[in-house]
């Protein structure tokens, strides 16, 4: 069996949505993230499945991968030291090597420059 990191096709695309997700969330409220985070948990929970057996449900794998970037940007945005998964790992620090690092304590949503 398959692990998340071994897939390719699901590293890459995290590697370049989760990303463009964090901007698109940057602006949104603490609040606004946990809910976020909470919904996108909600999909994966009950779909996720999908990612690594597609779905013969036209949209479903799409709905539950956008759901997996979505919940990891919301999760990077949150909380210190960020977010890792599938060995990728993103958070408002640039260029951060990974969860050990230092960082700064979060900042609503806002990258650090």
């Amino acid at each position: 069996m398959e692990t998340a990191a071994e897939n390719v096709v699901l590293v890459e695309s995290l590697r370049a949505a989760v990303p463009l997700h964090m901007m698109q969330l940057g602006s949104h409220s603490p609040e606004e993230l946990v809910r976020i985070a909470g919904e996108s948990a909600t999909v994966v929970g009950s779909q996720g499945d999908v990612l690594q057996f597609r779905s013969t449900k036209r949209g479903q794998t799409a709905k539950a991968f956008n759901a997996l970037a979505r919940g990891l940007a919301a999760g990077a945005l949150l909380a210190r030291g960020g977010a890792t998964f599938a060995g990728l790992h993103w958070c408002t620090v640039p260029h951060c090597p990974g969860p050990d690092a230092e960082h700064p304590e979060p900042t609503h949503g806002e990258t650090h420059a």
